[in-house]
């Protein structure tokens, strides 16, 4: 019998067949393309994105649900009677959360969890959510506070163009990558999100170097689980890669799904990324 609601920003990055088997409760964000402002999930592609970008030369741009649009959420699904455990975008790369939170207090019986996150990351605080049974919410969200701290991610892209466009990556930067064909790892940490190391070379051979180095790391992390976002242009090379992600973890299972709004249309085309738990100490 179900006891607690679970709710979720559309950054998670979770199949669609996997939330509507887990029963999840998803609120867009939006994405602005042109002079439409549009729900970021569940119609809008990676395909309209990115075709936008390369129809106008211009970024879609994205914004967070405001704290009137979670309210309403919130009371929609407070007419059940059930707590509701909130997960949030991280709130060092979004206000979702800090709007969640004053919407949370209006409504009352939510709790709210910077997942300090985003993608795979918070899908995996989702699922460890329903694995480890907890029925408290208060003793589930301080259960996965803890969890969220042994989530690692990161992603390779192809080119600092989109986030030369975004603003985000400087014209000088953006213009040495791609002289010295530099492909960098943005890696998640502390719920924000900075430049690791940096690759060089032909795209597809920089993404072998990126999973050869993650998992250099591979006995300090657990196997059960991988968790793949991308924005991979190409399906067969897609399949290569994951073909060689479950070889070389030997994982039980491994979740691939694309990359929302947020990730398709600042890191671009041809980014890949993946998830681990680390193992505890």
């Amino acid at each position: 019998m179900k006891t607690i609601i679970l709710s979720a920003d559309s950054t998670l990055d979770m199949p669609a067949d996997m939330i509507r088997e887990l029963d999840l409760r998803i609120i867009p964000s939006y994405v602005t393309l042109g002079d439409k402002t549009l729900p970021d999930w569940p119609d809008v592609t990676q395909e309209d994105l990115l075709g936008f970008v390369k129809r106008t030369g211009k970024l879609a741009q994205t914004s967070a649900a405001n704290p009137d649009d979670y309210e309403k959420w919130f009371r929609s699904l407070a007419s059940a009677g059930l707590p509701i455990v909130h997960f949030a975008k991280s709130s060092g790369i979004s206000s979702c959360y800090q709007n969640a939170c004053v919407a949370a207090q209006a409504v009352g019986n939510v709790w709210v969890l910077d997942t300090k996150n985003l993608a795979g990351g918070s899908s995996m605080i989702i699922l460890e959510a329903i694995r480890c049974g907890i029925e408290d919410p208060a003793a589930l969200t301080a259960h996965l506070e803890a969890y969220r701290e042994r989530i690692e991610g990161s992603f390779i892209i192809e080119t600092l163009e989109f986030l030369h466009k975004g603003g985000r990556c400087s014209t000088v930067a953006a213009l040495g990558a791609n002289i010295l064909r530099l492909r960098p790892e943005i890696v998640i940490e502390d719920g924000g999100m900075h430049v690791g190391k940096k690759f060089r070379g032909p795209y597809n051979k920089c993404v072998y170097d990126y999973i050869d180095d993650r998992l250099s790391r591979l006995p300090e992390l657990e196997t059960d689980l991988v968790y793949v976002n991308h924005t991979i242009q190409n399906p067969e090379f897609l399949e290569e890669l994951l073909a060689y992600v479950r070889e070389k973890t030997g994982c039980k299972q491994l979740i691939e799904t694309p990359a929302s709004a947020a990730i398709s249309t600042h890191c671009g085309p041809n980014t890949f990324g993946f998830f681990f738990v680390r193992k505890e100490k």
